[in-house]
């Protein structure tokens, strides 16, 4: 192996195949936007740059509902094991209703997309959302009013294979 070149998967690759997967799971499905009902947005780390589309709020291109796919940082405990990352999903929708209802479609996403990776926590052929012990889903509302943007939060960990070493690797042939 070459000392500059990736061997295996990244933290980079785990957060596309997050991001793909939360897009599989919610295709067709609309939530409470800017405009009315809309399809929710998937980015990575960060919102794109404000082009001043999102004050529009009759166009498309305003920004809720969405997904923000955050990574913290992760930890190799051991070099045998899985890198863990942590992941943060911050989720916004908006709703101008006099009922204040936009939490809803928030908690919504949040509770689908805990109870889909409780089913199905292998994901993008590589990643595996961890439960159990010390690994768990936290979820979170915001509860400062910031109407009629409404979001919440959910954490968990994910694991990234690390490449195994070249002895061990010979040894596995």
């Amino acid at each position: 192996m070459q000392g500059d070149k990736i061997a295996g998967f990244t933290t980079a690759m785990m957060q596309d195949a997050l991001c793909d997967e939360l897009r599989n799971m919610f295709a067709g499905r609309k939530f409470n936007g800017q405009g009315g009902l809309k399809a929710l947005k998937v980015f990575r780390q960060n919102l794109p740059i404000d082009t001043g589309l999102d004050e529009d709020a009759d166009t498309d291109a305003a920004a809720s509902p969405y997904i923000v796919v955050l990574l913290e940082g992760g930890k190799i405990y051991n070099p045998q094991d899985a890198k863990v990352v942590s992941a943060t999903l911050t989720v916004c929708c908006y709703d101008e209703g006099n009922e204040r209802d936009g939490f809803r479609d928030v908690q919504n996403i949040l509770e689908a997309i805990e109870q889909h990776f409780c089913v199905k926590p292998f994901f993008g052929g590589a990643f595996t959302v961890l439960k159990g012990h010390e690994h768990y889903f936290e979820d979170a509302l915001q509860m400062d009013d910031t109407w009629p943007y409404y979001f919440g939060a959910l954490s968990f960990d994910v694991t990234v294979p690390v490449p195994t070493s070249e002895s061990t690797f010979d040894e596995l042939i």
